[in-house]
């Protein structure tokens, strides 16, 4: 069980759509939670496992309300939904005002995140700041990966935040959680991806990594509904295998399957039906024997920590 919390300094890089791939291809069975304060996304691209229409009242809202007296890691699975393709999320709030009033419920979050039972979680921020009241995620996450891409304010905004939050995590520390950074480029950008690097380097915070996964609209365009073509065949989805391997590695040590946990076990990735988008031979068949070695789509080995293909 562990927290990634992903977020995005200014603007909207691509934060829903990178939880969504990475969640997608996850090698364990694993939670998308849709946190972002300003409204929720997922249930606005995504169709329900049958095709149907995700609830927008199920989900973190109404965890809210049925957590008010204490936010048991349990009860976050009674209000989880399955997208197309198998994925578990937990829709976020339909607007910024549902958002407000949690004030009593963000601090709980985190906790009650980091512990589900037999799942990671990878939490959707979206853009954080000193008075986001999803930044209370933080200090519960075993990773904080911020996204962004190689605009040059986008970076300059990126390392401000960085320098911000370095205090409150204190990355430097053995019990501090660590940070790590997406760059969303073009694919043939290495030049530019290794400038921002450099930049981040110069920072006096200690970063994980600083990985590059593919600007492709056409491989986005999967998990915003336009579900045509072959999604594992997309750079999006061929960049993202190498860093959802390396993120799902680093924090294996905190995930303790179910059956350590004495919690009950909703169907994770790793058991997925097989299934086809409703797009002509457009395939994207889930992987029921997935192991760390294995993405969730089929016939796709991941490649090596840090490879980019």
């Amino acid at each position: 069980m562990a927290l990634v919390t992903l977020a995005a300094a200014k603007g909207a890089p691509g934060v829903t759509t990178t939880a969504l791939v990475m969640g997608a291809l996850w090698p364990r069975p694993v939670l998308v939670a849709e946190c972002d304060a300003a409204g929720a996304d997922i249930p606005l691209r995504m169709s329900a496992a049958d095709g149907g229409v995700l609830d927008p009242d199920r989900g973190l809202l109404s965890l809210a309300a049925a957590g008010r007296k204490g936010l048991d890691p349990q009860l976050v699975l009674n209000h989880t939904q399955h997208v197309i393709g198998g994925t578990e999320v937990l829709a976020g709030v339909r607007m910024p005002e549902q958002a407000a009033g949690m004030t009593n419920i963000w601090p709980m979050l985190g906790p009650a995140l980091d512990g589900v039972p037999g799942y990671d979680v990878l939490a959707d921020a979206g853009r954080i700041g000193a008075t986001t009241p999803q930044s209370a995620l933080l200090r519960s996450s075993r990773l904080v990966i911020l996204v962004c891409t190689t605009e040059p304010s986008a970076v300059v905004h990126t390392r401000q935040r960085l320098n911000t939050l370095a205090p409150l995590l204190d990355p430097a520390s053995p019990v501090g959680t660590p940070i790590a950074v997406v760059v969303i480029a073009e694919p043939k950008s290495r030049d530019a991806v290794a400038e921002v690097r450099e930049t981040f380097k110069r920072t006096e915070v200690p970063l994980l990594g600083t990985w590059h996964l593919a600007y492709d609209p056409k491989g986005a365009g999967f998990f915003k509904g336009r579900l045509v073509g072959r999604a594992d065949k997309t750079l999006l989805v061929r960049t993202a295998r190498g860093v959802t391997h390396e993120v799902a590695s680093i924090v294996e040590p905190f995930f303790l399957p179910h059956e350590q946990t004495g919690g009950s076990h909703q169907e994770g990735p790793g058991e997925w039906d097989d299934f086809t988008f409703a797009a002509p031979q457009s395939p994207l068949v889930p992987d029921p024997q997935q192991n760390g070695q294995t993405s969730a789509w089929v016939g796709q080995p991941t490649p090596p920590p840090g490879s980019s293909q």
